[in-house]
This record gives C-alpha cells, structure tokens and sequence, in this order.
C-alpha cells in the first residue's frame, strides 16, 4: 500500500506484532492519523473485513507471547513508544482482547498527542496465568477521566453491567462528568455493554447531558425511560445518525413522544419497529433528510419475548410505579401492537431508499415492504439463514421492489458461498445470480460475506466478483452492524442542504 500522495493513513495491527512497534518507536511517521489494535481472537466478520494495514516500509514480524501482564507491558512499552511519534495521531481505537496493562501511560501518551476520538473495548486488563483474575477497567483510570475536547468516544465495556453493584453505582457518575466535561465537542458517542444478558439504565446520561454537537449516539444492552429518551431527541437537533437498544423505554414504547420537527438532521436510524412507529414523522413532505433505516422488521405476528427482555425490568423514574411482567403473555402470538402505526409512517417516508431488516418471516416480508417502500435501493435481508431451495421464491418477491440497486444478505450463502480470494462463480451460482438480476433489472450488485458480485448490463448482462466497498473515512474497522462509518461516508458524499436521500451511491455496509 502507497501512502505517499496520501496526506493521511490509518495503521491497523494486533498489538503482539512487537516488531512493528519497534519499528515505528525508531521514526516519526507525522501521516499517521489514525491507530487500531486489532484483536487477536477473530470471528467470522474480524477475520473477512479487518485485514493489517502497515506503513511503507515496515513489515509484520513474529507475535510475541502474551500469556502474562509482564508480558503484555512488555509490548505496551514498545507501543506507547511509538505512539509518541505519531505527531499527527487522532483517532486511537484498541479491540485487543485484554484492557491494557500500562493504562495510566497509554492515556497520559494519547492525551499529550491531542487525539480527539477514542474507540475502546474495556475487557478484563488482568486474565492472565499466574494472575488472579482481577478486573481493570477504564473506569479505574484516572487519567482517563480527564480526557477533554474528544469529538468521538465509542465504547464497549463489560462494566457498569451488573459485574459489581458497588462499582456500577460509583462508575456511571465519572462516565457522566467525563461526557459533560466533552459536551461542547463530542459528536459522536457510542456506547455497547459486552455482556449479552446486560441492560443497563442510562437515563441518569440522557437526563444530565445536553451536547452541543451531537451527530451519531448509539445505545446497545440498554434501557432508559421513555420520558428521558423522548426529552434528550428533542434537545438534540444536530443529531444524524441515531440507533437505539429494543429497551431504550421498553414495552412503554408507546409513551415515547417525538414530535414530527425534532431530529431535523436525521439521516440513518437504527431502530426496532416500535421506535421506527414512534420516531417516523409520517409526513410525505418530510424535511428530514432521512434515507437509511436499519434494524426494524414488517413481521405482523410476533411474540412480544422476541423484543423485550422478560427477565428485566424497564427503566422507572423513582416516583413512578414498576408494572408487573406477564411472562405468559409475552411468549404468546399477537398482531404485532405497532403494526398499524409503523406501516402508515413507512408508507409515507418516501425519502428512505435503504432499508435494513433485523428479522424476516421469509421472501413474504419483502412483498408487505414493496407494497409499503416501493422506491428502496438498497437491502439487507435480515440475519437467518436462508433455504437454499427458496431462491425461486426470493427472486419473485425481490423483483416487487422495482428500483432495486443492491441486495445484502450478510452472511445467508444463499446464493454466493464465500471462498477466500474466490475471482470466478462456480456455473450454478452464476445461473442462480443471473435469474435474479433478470428478476430485479435495475440490480447491479449482490453482496455477501465479504464480496460483491457487480452486475453490468452492457449489451448482455456480465457478472464480476469484487470486494464490499469500503467507506472512504479511514476510520472503519467492522466490529459492529450496521456501520456507522457507512452514514459517515454517505453524508460526506451527499453534504449540503440539498436532499441527500435520493441522490445516495449504491454502496453497502462494510
């Protein structure tokens, strides 16, 4: 990879690459504008989309051992060394799988160097053998906490989510300080709770925080009251891109109350289909200039269990009476409650042409979506996978959506079977992809795993093997779906005042 007519670059590397580190403690390399570590144990998504990214002339190396915290701070040294010579450094994400041993140093290294947007998985710092299995957090750094003018702070952490009721109650006031230490200057916060069983109650940040600048905000594993949620949309104008946990106000979706000229700014929400019915302002001359809607379903028979959590509670103020759970209830199948809502506002969001499916019932959905959406661009599908004998019956329906550009079933290998450095289709694929395009004729992509199949129509219709489209803003590193770097690419292509939805590029999430 050549950097030199680059003005800036992003290093990607696994924090046991030691040579690496040794090399760039020995220059200063001032291009470098943004850091990520990656993680040493990959899933299926790390593996297929994060590949190194090295400068020129530094070449991967042997990993060391980091079986222990000695060994750990060994390579942090290495690390922080030269972090020192990144002059220009301004994005700094770290996803090793251990939090980091040298913490105090790293952040007091991050801090002198001005960087302004942190991403950070807060896992154990101290599972190593030999150790006792102590838990480190960010939380238990002060230097941390005194972050100031940060424009992003996404973070992942396994704290503040029932780990220890002491420490979750001393916690979440420094988290809080820290974000109203950075309200005039953060842009994008993001903040995902690890443990799968986690929700946790963030109104104390909804209700104490005004930032002035917000743009994206993310909620994962967590509940607030509809109150605070609806007060906290209303405040925040600037807000562009919005996603939201299935509990943020629970099964009292329905007192959320966001009124049709709030979120003037909106362009991608991620929310479920409830929030969708709420938030949506239903009006066929919206001036929202929201095209991109991630996360919902148009399932019409639901079991309420299947959305919310019916072993935790909601969030309540603490003068408002707990309603009881009726477990029984929410296993069995109703019409969806918010079906009639959410199918009117979808119907007349004319401006949205991408369109994410959290679940699907089968092909059927995607009639109920044509009828409902039928200017949509670009889908995904939804995250089951697929019956391969049902390709007949996808094509039908996908071809109802008549303005189709591109389809994404991520991860189903219903049509295409992902093979590593894979240039030509196998004949059967081929045929089964071709019908399909000739089912959608405005199709020109199709994308699984981590390859597009691009479809020309050029005289006769030839297909192409390529891979997904990565967001030009150097800040991808593909841990989470949907991608918030997919919305900032978007906007930076389509800024202006102009309608950004109509005129978006068919690209995909990355």
């Amino acid at each position: 990879m050549s950097h030199s007519n680059s003005k800036s670059f992003t290093i990607r590397c696994e924090l046991a690459n030691y040579t690496v580190w040794k090399a760039l403690s020995s220059r200063a390399i001032p291009q470098i504008s943004s850091l990520v570590i990656l993680p040493t144990l990959k899933g299926l998504s790390e593996q297929l989309s994060v590949p190194e990214i090295l400068p020129l002339g530094v070449s991967s190396g042997p990993r060391a051992d980091l079986k222990t915290a000695d060994q750990q701070a060994m390579v942090e040294r290495d690390l922080i060394d030269a972090l020192r010579k990144m002059k220009g450094l301004k994005h700094f994400t770290w996803r090793h799988d251990a939090g980091p041993v040298l913490h105090e140093e790293l952040w007091s290294a991050l801090k002198d160097l001005g960087v302004s947007s942190l991403r950070f998985i807060d896992r154990k710092a101290c599972d190593f053998v030999g150790d006792s299995g102590y838990y480190r957090s960010i939380f238990e750094s002060p230097t941390f906490w005194t972050f100031v003018k940060l424009t992003s702070l996404e973070l992942e952490t396994s704290f503040l989510a029932g780990l220890d009721a002491e420490d979750d109650l001393k916690y979440m006031p420094s988290l809080i300080k820290l974000l109203k230490n950075n309200a005039e200057s953060l842009e994008a916060f993001n903040l995902s709770f690890r443990d799968p069983d986690a929700l946790v109650d963030v109104t104390s940040i909804l209700s104490a925080v005004t930032f002035t600048r917000l743009r994206e905000i993310t909620f994962r594993r967590a509940s607030c009251t509809p109150q605070s949620l609806s007060k906290f949309l209303s405040a925040h104008p600037s807000i562009v891109s919005l996603s939201l946990s299935p509990m943020m106000a629970g099964r009292r979706w329905e007192q959320l109350s966001v009124s049709a000229d709030s979120l003037p700014n909106l362009m991608h929400l991620n929310c479920s289909p409830f929030h969708a019915g709420q938030i949506l302002d239903g009006s066929e001359s919206s001036l929202r200039p929201l095209f991109c809607l991630t996360g919902i379903d148009v399932r019409q028979t639901i079991k309420l269990s299947d959305y919310f959590d019916v072993d935790k509670q909601d969030a309540y103020a603490d003068d408002e009476e707990i309603a009881e759970i009726d477990t029984y209830e929410a296993e069995q199948l109703i019409t969806a409650p918010w079906k009639d809502e959410l199918f009117s506002k979808l119907e007349s969001s004319k401006q949205i042409t991408h369109v994410a499916l959290n679940e699907t019932d089968g092909p059927k959905d995607l009639e109920v979506l044509a009828e409902l959406m039928p200017q949509i661009r670009w889908i995904d599908v939804g995250t089951k996978r697929k019956d391969a004998a049902s390709k007949e019956t996808w094509s039908k329906y996908l071809s109802k959506l008549t303005e189709l550009r591109t389809l994404h079933m991520r991860g189903t290998g219903l049509y295409l079977d992902y093979l590593p450095g894979q240039e030509k289709l196998a004949i059967d694929i081929e045929n089964d992809i071709r019908a399909l395009a000739q089912s959608c004729p405005k199709l020109v992509a199709y994308e699984d795993y981590d390859d597009s199949v691009i479809i020309t129509r050029q005289g006769k219709l030839s297909l192409k093997v390529e891979p997904r489209v990565v967001p030009k803003d150097q800040l991808k590193d593909g841990f989470l779906w949907p991608s918030e770097s997919f919305v900032r690419a978007t906007f930076r292509k389509n800024a202006g005042p102009n309608q950004p939805g109509p005129a978006v590029g068919d690209v995909g999430y990355t």
